[in-house]
């Protein structure tokens, strides 16, 4: 573990001082890949390690010149204010969520492409993308104590009023394109209400009601105005955008580095199933674990291609894509036999009925009312005696 202290501070601030006198110096930056970087540069130039950087005081070396020095070399239509209450947040997440903030930038090379991808389709700020990592830290799975799902948290109303399906097959807050389109049009609906992209962030945190409260009784409409009237999270929510927003882009000015990654990049492709497709049958063609399909498609909750009149797209690992498309009849094919097959195993199994005891009911009765013997009843329900009770629920077998 390295420590960072004073000293690197005031090297730090020597070297910006030396630049500032020289307007030919390059700006050193941290900005985001551009999307035409291949897969294989962007692991050339990052750097991963499990070491954590300590620094003293747990204090990130930075003050408002350095910050605003850093953050002039970027491209952002939110601004990127510095005070006390971004510099805290940034301290936070610098040291004690260090080890979180690694691994949220080795992520961040695979989920950052969707999301900018989608926002620029929407018109909304590409910075946005921060909010993602605070809500969930970029994981899908992510479930807060309120109900809130996925990487941008959509509570079970919010997510049914843009559309994302719940039910006993997918949760979609957990897709991470279609949470992502949810979350730009929410964002994009807030900065049309509010006109402050701010207060819309703000918003996407408490909710329009408690902010249109926090300015009826701040009498102002930009955040810093209203800041003391909305609830204590939301004071902290665009701070805290403000500190990720620059910790994503300067993490490495302070010596962190990206977690190493668990496995390969998860480059996939969508592939269109129709309803005769199984998952299971996908899975055993194209040669990919069910578990491990399932984690390309996090809003599934079981291994099974949801059957809709419109067919499913399926996301799979990119180098399975032509076979899957070259294996479309076999796959067809195989699941109309394994229907067939599992039809033939139901239709061998007992049916299963099941008898809610009436009062004065005996087991006599019962079984000639199923035609059945006593035995039987007894063996199915493991009865020793004779006796049976009201409401009590008898298990009848039907071949």
């Amino acid at each position: 573990m390295r420590i960072v202290g004073l000293y690197v501070f005031s090297l730090l601030m020597i070297n910006f001082a030396s630049a500032t006198n020289r307007d030919s110096l390059a700006l050193s930056s941290r900005v985001d890949a551009d999307l035409n970087t291949s897969e294989e540069n962007l692991e050339a130039e990052e750097l991963y390690s499990d070491e954590l950087i300590e620094f003293e005081a747990n204090i990130i070396p930075v003050d408002e010149n350095l910050f605003n020095f850093h953050v002039s070399s970027l491209e952002h239509v939110i601004p990127m204010e510095y005070n006390s209450y971004v510099k805290a947040q940034i301290d936070f997440f610098g040291t004690r969520w260090q080890y979180k903030l690694k691994d949220v930038i080795t992520r961040s090379k695979y989920y950052f492409p969707i999301y900018e991808k989608i926002f620029d389709k929407n018109e909304v700020p590409l910075e946005l993308k921060y909010l993602s990592v605070i809500e969930s830290a970029l994981n899908p799975y992510a479930v807060s104590r309120s109900g809130a799902v996925g990487p941008w948290q959509f509570m079970p109303a919010t997510g049914r009023l843009f559309d994302l399906d719940q039910n006993y097959v997918v949760d979609e807050r957990r897709s991470i394109e279609k949470s992502t389109q949810a979350a730009a049009e929410y964002l994009k609906s807030m900065y049309a209400m509010f006109g402050d992209w701010y207060v819309a962030i703000a918003s996407y945190n408490c909710g329009p009601g408690n902010v249109r409260k926090a300015i009826r009784y701040s009498g102002r409409k930009d955040f810093w105005g209203m800041y003391r009237y909305l609830p204590r999270e939301t004071q902290n929510y665009v701070p805290k955008f403000i500190a990720m927003a620059y910790m994503m882009n300067f993490y490495s000015e302070f010596g962190i580095t990206a977690s190493p990654p668990v496995d390969s990049q998860q480059v996939y492709h969508s592939v269109y199933c129709t309803n005769d497709m199984s998952f299971k049958v996908i899975s055993d063609i194209i040669g990919v674990e069910e578990k491990t399909l399932l984690a390309y498609n996090p809003e599934l909750k079981h291994a099974v291609i949801p059957t809709k009149g419109t067919g499913y797209w399926l996301n799979i690992p990119e180098n399975k894509v032509s076979l899957f498309y070259q294996s479309e009849a076999d796959i067809i094919a195989k699941t109309k036999e394994e229907n067939l097959a599992a039809k033939e195993r139901e239709a061998a199994e007992p049916k299963v009925l099941y008898h809610t005891v009436r009062k004065g009911e005996c087991l006599p009765i019962i079984a000639r009312k199923y035609g059945c013997s006593v035995s039987d009843l007894k063996k199915w329900n493991r009865i020793k005696g004779s006796l049976i009770y009201p409401n009590q629920k008898l298990a009848i077998y039907r071949s």
